[in-house]
């Protein structure tokens, strides 16, 4: 792993931390759970989720652009951040889920707190994806602006899951491409020449296509619900 990775990693891995804190607050503030407060989480959390979206983007940017001895690019955030990191999806649908999971939990039998926090887990968790969700698209833009990139080297992070150990090194040919799964920490090391390696997987790891979060990777068995 070089010192660049390894920085993109750690100093992604904060922003993620502090994002999600920010939505955490957001939540933990409301004064009930019920579909007048839907607009007034939307109203702080959102901004603060597409603010860590564009500094990834930019965080990525100059990475890379320290990682190849040149300038950053100047990614254009529309590009890499809110709906355009989900296939479409407009964040203000994204960010009421959390609602919904709180509404589902009550119907079902479970207690309120316990719904709430599930609630929150769920808001957390988008948040921190949407991080990770703006650099892999942002790696994507540049891929497509620098003709110098052949692909990139899938590096894992030091806390990362027995599934991202497993394709620790793998060739991503294309950023896109690149599978994530919900806290994933990972990161890509751009490469200057053509590689030899096909991206086969090795057994015991798979790439899920999700409609909206493209590739996730998961166990072969695994199905999930959308985050």
């Amino acid at each position: 792993m070089s010192r660049q990775v390894d920085l993109h990693i750690a100093v992604q891995a904060r922003l993620r931390k502090a994002v999600a804190a920010g939505v955490a607050a957001a939540w933990t503030s409301l004064p009930a759970y019920d579909e007048a407060d839907v607009p007034v989480f939307l109203l702080t959390a959102v901004p603060i989720v597409l603010a860590g979206q564009r500094q990834s983007a930019a965080i990525t940017d100059a990475y890379i652009a320290r990682a190849l001895e040149r300038q950053p690019l100047g990614i254009d955030p529309s590009l890499v951040t809110g709906a355009a990191a989900r296939n479409g999806v407009d964040p203000l649908e994204v960010y009421r889920r959390p609602f919904v999971t709180v509404w589902t939990a009550l119907k079902t039998g479970s207690d309120y707190r316990d719904a709430v926090d599930a609630g929150l887990a769920r808001a957390v968790g988008m948040a921190a994806s949407d991080v990770q969700l703006a650099a892999r698209a942002t790696f994507q833009q540049i891929q497509e602006q620098d003709q110098s990139i052949y692909g990139y080297a899938r590096t894992a992070d030091p806390d990362a899951c027995e599934f991202c150990q497993l394709v620790d090194g793998a060739y991503v040919k294309s950023a896109d491409a690149m599978p994530l799964h919900n806290n994933c920490g990972c990161s890509l090391e751009p490469l200057t020449s053509p590689h030899p390696r096909a991206a086969v997987l090795p057994s015991g790891v798979a790439v899920h296509e999700h409609g909206e979060l493209g590739p996730v990777l998961a166990d072969p068995a695994h199905t999930f619900t959308t985050v």
